[in-house]
């Protein structure tokens, strides 16, 4: 068994985010080789809480921060102004 409490194949991060309830923001780079974009694109789809989404052209996986960290710190700071109560 895993760490989380599911086995390989029993967990879908889309089901999830159908139940959740916290705000999300979702950041991910077009350039990222460990996990695709396209998986990020699918996760905000389902998510039914609010939600905000930045895609980093460029950005590889974790790097989004430093290829624009000017756009990334604004986006983070209006997100946490927006939600955080």
């Amino acid at each position: 068994m895993e760490r989380i409490g599911y086995l390989p194949g029993e967990y879908s991060s889309t089901a999830a985010m159908q139940e959740c309830k916290t705000p999300v923001l979702f950041i991910h780079g077009t350039d990222d080789r460990i996990v695709p974009v396209e998986m990020t694109y699918e996760n905000y789809k389902e998510c039914a809480a609010p939600k905000r989404l930045l895609i980093v052209p460029g950005a590889g996986h974790c790097q989004s921060c430093m290829t624009e960290q000017n756009r990334y710190e604004k986006e983070l700071l209006q997100f946490w102004r927006e939600f955080d109560q």
